[in-house]
């Protein structure tokens, strides 16, 4: 895992939002917005599944996904790229989605808890990360974990 710098850390709980990419098995891309996610100290980031649609079937391909945080004022932001899996563990899981759910206002509780009483929980482990300010140079991470299989999904050699 690539610790996720404060700043970018900083961006996420401002913006209580970001979106999430993914591609299915033909390479298809897919884009969805995460509004309830918990950022957890060591920068690992937890979201509730709720519709279980195409994001959540291309996990089931394809662990690899994205996620854009963006500040649309200053017009800048981070991609961070990283894989997901579904929390299984049960003591993780209600800890972990208590927290997102006490965040929410009573409203987009009642909404949640009405659709989906048992969402899943996907936790995303970030490896590489991207700047997205137009100054800065976009095609070469910032930062990235340093395994073989990082290196390959940012391009890189050893």
């Amino acid at each position: 895992m690539v610790l996720i710098p404060e700043k970018i850390k900083q961006l996420i709980r401002k913006e209580k939002a970001f979106v999430v990419g993914t591609a299915d098995k033909m390479g298809i891309p897919n884009v969805s917005p995460r509004t309830t996610f918990f950022l957890a100290p060591d920068g690992t980031i937890y979201w509730l599944e709720l519709f279980k649609h195409k994001t959540y079937r291309n996990f089931q391909t394809n662990p690899w996904c994205s996620i854009t945080v963006f500040d649309k004022k200053r017009l800048g932001g981070y991609q961070i790229k990283g894989k997901v899996q579904v929390v299984i563990d049960k003591k993780t899981k209600a800890d972990i989605t208590a927290r997102i759910i006490d965040r929410l206002t009573r409203e987009h509780k009642q909404r949640i808890l009405k659709e989906n009483k048992n969402p899943h929980l996907v936790k995303f482990v970030p490896k590489i990360f991207y700047s997205l300010n137009p100054n800065e140079l976009s095609d070469s991470p910032l930062g990235l974990e340093a395994t073989e299989e990082s290196l390959n999904a940012a391009n890189m050699q050893w």
